[in-house]
């Protein structure tokens, strides 16, 4: 019989992944498709963070390997990610539950990108070479986050 913690942890993964997926879909339209036609672009910190339209047709940092292994790849990671959150829910662990639901909700933005375009559009600059879009930072951070959480529950570093 499935808990009401099980649920709310269900629930909290879920709605993070929603938001993730949304916002990194709305912030991909806003850029490449509002922005990119107003020629509007934006600096800060001297060219620190600035606005790009690049199309990763690659994996991470652009590497070229074949759509067919990306899309495998993307899969193991997903399957990986819900045997995880089902794991998880079952011991009512709500904050790896959310960090794992935006890790599933920022690899389907990309994925999704992927399967629609063909590529992931990017759209922002970090230090004047990387460039990257709200999912994956939200795979980044919420893969260094889990691990933190796991790190200090189980006592080790």
């Amino acid at each position: 019989m499935i808990n009401r913690e099980a649920i709310y942890s269900w629930t909290a993964a879920f709605l993070s992944g929603a938001a993730v997926f949304a916002s990194d879909q709305w912030l991909k339209w806003y850029f490449f498709d509002i922005r990119h036609y107003e020629g509007e672009a934006f600096s800060i910190f001297n060219g620190f963070f600035r606005s790009t339209l690049h199309h990763n047709f690659g994996i991470s940092f652009n590497l070229p390997i074949p759509l067919f292994i990306i899309i495998l790849i993307t899969g193991i990671a997903l399957g990986w990610s819900i045997a995880l959150l089902t794991e998880r829910a079952r011991s009512n662990q709500i904050i790896p539950c959310l960090l794992v639901g935006v890790f599933i909700g920022g690899t389907l933005g990309n994925a999704f990108d992927r399967l629609a375009l063909g590529f992931v559009r990017d759209w922002l600059l970090l230090f004047g070479r990387s460039a990257i879009n709200l999912a994956d930072a939200a795979i980044a951070i919420s893969l260094i986050s889990f691990l933190l959480t796991q790190s200090k529950k189980s006592g080790t570093r």
